[in-house]
């Protein structure tokens, strides 16, 4: 009798989600991948076949297991959980997954510990046993077994069944992961100086890069943050990872091309006066991971932190250290000389200070492996993991993660969604030629997320957006997207891909970018008045009862109210134009695609009933939300102050 064994590895929210940087958050992924790859490499010895997912062609788990052709991994592609047939003992191959896993582990953490942190235990109260004790209790690896005929889920089943209890962590906590006690073994209220002294033992080992002056690891977030360092004995290989930009960085890729191409000797000039002037690393990419970056007459302007690039950035001490005596107003004007550059497009101006996060992953996986068989699911996500690389660099992304049916990607703001539509569509082509075509969908989350918010806060969103709000509030294939700024959420808007309830219909990205453009001068004619969707939320606030618009709201229109007509006239008296037939036919138009947005655009769940699938054809609008209009309004113009709520 042939056996299933469906084997998950965790804690993965506590491990990936809990990061500072998208550093630590590409290192989280990429080494719960190695360990995944090296868990199915030990099932796989001990006389298991890995049919969940295909691995033979994957670039991961031929370097775990000896097939080292081509340059190493850089992204992580196993994902955490997989599923093994054997007909021998299924235990024994679960043990032997679980084996080699912890024996991975176990080398990377001696390579940081031997590398970095043993020559500063001498100063600190208990490193080792916080260290051992932590390194040896994080993983927890559970599986289920059953004949491969039946057709059960007795590993959601088992993952309620909690028998994983870490020991109790004492003491100041790490200020990454804040369940963990920090590994000094001192409290900061009584020993601060022999708490700071053995950071700075740490500290004079690593770079800036590596640890900050604030930071006060446990031995997890050490790992993740370092093991690059020691990668050659960690992982058997080398991984570069000098080259993942900040937050900041990403979100200013498409401002830092223009820079380039519009003020080239300005921004060589300015990068050289930084260099000067300038305490910490301040190129800490060797290369940009984009096009159109790499001109020879910018210099290092490319390279630089991009902290040095924001006129109110400069003029903060914390975020930009220059040296003692440094005139900091000299240097804000250098840097306004640039902004003040005008190419084809318009004044340079600052760089965006906001970025986009991306969090996709497929809809009904189990569904779909029971209809089709987890060896032609396994084919077509193996052909949708390849595709998502591309796709995330031809928007000005970096992929974090890409493996089975997730992905993890950062972007730009204005290329954002663009890009997750695009991953939405290679998902539902890689299964095109299957039996599952046309139900394959995938969901995704869109961060928009101001930088000097907290990336762990960021991811959190992300995954309550997918998971809440886009899978199971919104019926699958679904996106959702939530605006993120320090004052708060300022909206949260869900939509399936496709629009066909009421107005025109059509994409909903297509849809979002026309209102985008609706909101933008056209040929010397003002666009729509941002004060519009203003006027349409006072309104609908009093329409539908709402006594405080919070994001995400729809409310009910009274029986009997003309939502277009009264859209027609607030567009026509917004476009401040004569009444001719020309206005009257974009009003007309926009009045369409406001209609549209306006409307929740819901997929029917599994269980819906026919009356509420109907909605799908509704001739106009019964429900009503800001949100949409709100996330084109920030589109439009991210940095504008005024757009607050």
């Amino acid at each position: 009798m042939t056996n299933r064994i469906d084997i998950s590895i965790g804690p993965v929210q506590g491990f990936v989600v809990q990061s500072r940087r998208i550093r630590d958050l590409w290192g989280s992924s990429y080494l719960l991948a190695f360990l995944s790859a090296h868990a199915m490499r030990g099932a796989q010895q001990a006389g298991g076949e890995i049919t969940q997912p295909l691995v033979d062609n994957d670039q991961l788990f031929r370097w775990v297991s000896g097939t080292r052709a081509g340059h190493p991994p850089r992204i992580g592609s196993m994902p955490n959980h997989f599923v093994v047939e054997t007909c021998g003992d299924a235990r024994t191959v679960a043990n032997a997954a679980e084996e080699s896993l912890k024996k991975a582990w176990l080398r990377v953490c001696s390579a940081v510990w031997k590398e970095c942190v043993e020559d500063a235990a001498f100063v600190g109260n208990g490193t080792e046993e916080i260290w051992n004790r932590q390194t040896n209790t994080f993983w927890e690896v559970i599986w289920t077994a059953e004949s491969k005929t039946e057709r059960g889920t007795p590993l959601a089943c088992r993952k309620h069944w909690r028998s994983h209890r870490p020991p109790d962590e004492p003491g100041d906590k790490c200020t990454v992961m804040h369940d963990l006690q920090e590994l000094s073994g001192f409290a900061r209220a009584r020993d601060r100086g022999k708490q700071d002294r053995f950071w700075k033992h740490i500290g004079d080992g690593v770079s800036d890069l590596d640890l900050r002056d604030n930071e006060r690891l446990c031995a997890v977030a050490l790992v993740k943050r370092l093991f690059p360092r020691v990668a050659k004995k960690a992982l058997a290989w080398e991984v570069d990872a000098s080259n993942w930009p900040s937050t900041v960085y990403i979100g200013a890729v498409p401002w830092i091309r223009r820079v380039v191409k519009a003020a080239p000797d300005l921004a060589k000039a300015y990068a050289r006066a930084v260099a000067h002037v300038a305490q910490d690393n301040i190129l800490p990419m060797q290369r940009p991971p984009f096009e159109g970056l790499n001109i020879a007459d910018a210099g290092d302007f490319p390279k630089l932190d991009a902290n040095y690039m924001n006129h109110n950035f400069v003029l903060d001490e914390r975020l930009c250290p220059l040296k003692e005596g440094v005139d900091r107003q000299w240097l804000a004007d250098m840097l306004q000389s640039i902004h003040n550059t005008k190419d084809d497009e318009g004044q340079l101006g600052a760089p965006p200070t906001f970025y986009a996060l991306l969090l996709a992953d497929g809809d009904r996986l189990g569904k779909l492996v029971s209809e089709m068989g987890g060896g032609n699911v396994s084919e077509a996500l193996a052909r949708f993991t390849d595709m998502v690389p591309e796709i995330s660099h031809d928007h000005d992304g970096v992929t974090i993660y890409a493996g089975g049916d997730d992905v993890l990607a950062m972007l730009p703001v204005n290329h954002a969604l663009e890009c997750a539509e695009a991953v939405s569509k290679a998902y539902r082509a890689a299964f095109a030629d299957t039996t599952a075509s046309g139900e394959a969908t995938l969901s995704a989350a869109v961060v928009f997320a101001h930088v000097r918010l907290p990336l762990s806060y960021v991811v959190r969103e992300a995954h309550r957006l997918l998971d809440d709000i886009a899978k199971n509030g919104n019926g699958r294939s679904s996106l959702a997207v939530g605006v993120y700024k320090p004052s708060g959420c300022y909206c949260q808007w869900v939509s399936s891909w496709d629009r066909p309830h009421v107005g025109t219909g059509g994409s909903a990205v297509n849809l979002l970018a026309e209102l985008r453009e609706a909101l933008k001068p056209h040929d010397g004619e003002p666009g729509l008045s941002s004060s519009l969707i203003y006027r349409i939320r006072k309104s609908l606030a009093l329409l539908c009862g709402w006594d405080r618009w919070e994001p995400g709201n729809y409310g009910k229109v009274p029986d009997g109210i003309d939502v277009d007509a009264f859209l027609r006239a607030e567009v026509l008296h917004s476009l401040a134009t004569r009444m001719d037939d020309g206005a009257k036919q974009r009003a007309e138009a926009l009045t369409g695609s406001v209609v549209n947005l306006l409307a929740p655009a819901r997929n029917p769940q599994p269980a819906d009933s026919g009356a509420n699938s109907s909605h799908r054809d509704a001739p106009t609008v019964r429900e009503a939300g800001m949100d949409a209009l709100l996330l084109a309004r920030f589109l439009n113009d991210p940095e504008d102050q005024g757009a607050d709520r």
